[in-house]
Formats: C-alpha cells, sequence, structure tokens
C-alpha cells in the first residue's frame, strides 16, 4: 500500500494521491454526505423528542430491559450513517476543491464536537443508565443531546451549503484530484 503524497496544484488547491479513488466525482461525495447527514439530524431529533422525552414513562420495572435495548438498537440504526457520513467528511477534507474548503473544515470540527459529546457526555450518560434509573443523569442527557443535536443540524446545513455549491458549477463539476 502506498503512503498518501501531497502536492499543491496550480490553483493553491492540494489533494493526496490515493490508489483507486482519483475517478471519484465531488457530486457524488457532497450527494451522499447529505444524504447521510440528513439522516443523522432526523434520526438525532428523534431520539432527543421521542425516545429520550419517553424515558422517564417506562416505570422502575421495565426500565432495565428497555434501555439495554435501546442502546443496542439504537447503537446498529446509527453505525452505518454515522460512519459513511465520517468517511465523506475525511475524504472532503482531504481531496476537496478550495472553493470548498471552508465548509470541508467547518464539517469536520463539528463532527468533532459531535464525537466529543458524544464520547464524553453522552455515552457515559447511557452507561449511568444501564445501570440504573437515574433522574439527574437523564436531566444531564437531556441537555447534552440538545446540543449534539443542534451540531447535527449545523452539519446539516453546512452539507446542504457544499451541495449548493456544487450545483452552481453546473454538471460539469470536477472530479476529486487524489
Amino acid at each position: 500500500m502506498r503512503l498518501p503524497t501531497f502536492t499543491p496544484t496550480p490553483s493553491g488547491d492540494w489533494s493526496p494521491t490515493l490508489p483507486g479513488l482519483d475517478r471519484l466525482r465531488l457530486q457524488w461525495v457532497v450527494l451522499v454526505q447529505l444524504v447521510v447527514t440528513v439522516l443523522m439530524v432526523g434520526m438525532i431529533w428523534t431520539v432527543h423528542v421521542v425516545h429520550y422525552d419517553l424515558f422517564p414513562l417506562v416505570g422502575a420495572d421495565s426500565w432495565d430491559a428497555y434501555e439495554h435495548a435501546h442502546v443496542d438498537r439504537i447503537g446498529k440504526v446509527l453505525f452505518g450513517p454515522w460512519l459513511i457520513e465520517g468517511l465523506c467528511v475525511l475524504v472532503l477534507l482531504l481531496a476537496h476543491p478550495k472553493r470548498m474548503r471552508v465548509a470541508a473544515i467547518i464539517s469536520a470540527f463539528l463532527m468533532l464536537f459531535i464525537l466529543i459529546d458524544t464520547a464524553a457526555f453522552s455515552a457515559p450518560a447511557h452507561g449511568v443508565l444501564l445501570d440504573r434509573w437515574d433522574q439527574q443523569t437523564y436531566d444531564e442527557l437531556m441537555v447534552v443531546n440538545l446540543i449534539r443535536a443542534w451540531l447535527w443540524t449545523a452539519k446539516g446545513a453546512v452539507a446542504v451549503w457544499m451541495m449548493v455549491e456544487v450545483m452552481r458549477r453546473g454538471r460539469n463539476a470536477e472530479t476529486v484530484k487524489l
């Protein structure tokens, strides 16, 4: 496997040379990112407004089984789209044209903040809730998840911005230069 090399182009763009990715069309990467990001925005708001909001109604007798099932099932639903979205961000960071550099960097930072929120706050809260119902932990989860929902919403807006930018350039959008 070859290691990537970074070479600036005459226009100031830079991109690594990675085998096999030179045929990617920018509009397809941006479209896939838009689709999975919008899916994630819908999922995070559904989880926040429906699932999490209903947690207090589950009851002590059913709580343990419910929370274990929730964590297991939601993880399976979110893993694929989140992974694809992250890979799209990585490709756009590594191979984006100069005109999309700002959007790709903003998207990457939003992803970083989402990951930090998830790892530092949401996952530990679910760890506590897997052991037992705890009102304070639940209240904290609702706050940190609301932040995460707004971060995903901002990420969705950036994905729309990127798609609009690609569409503005017309059907002959460039390939991802790798």
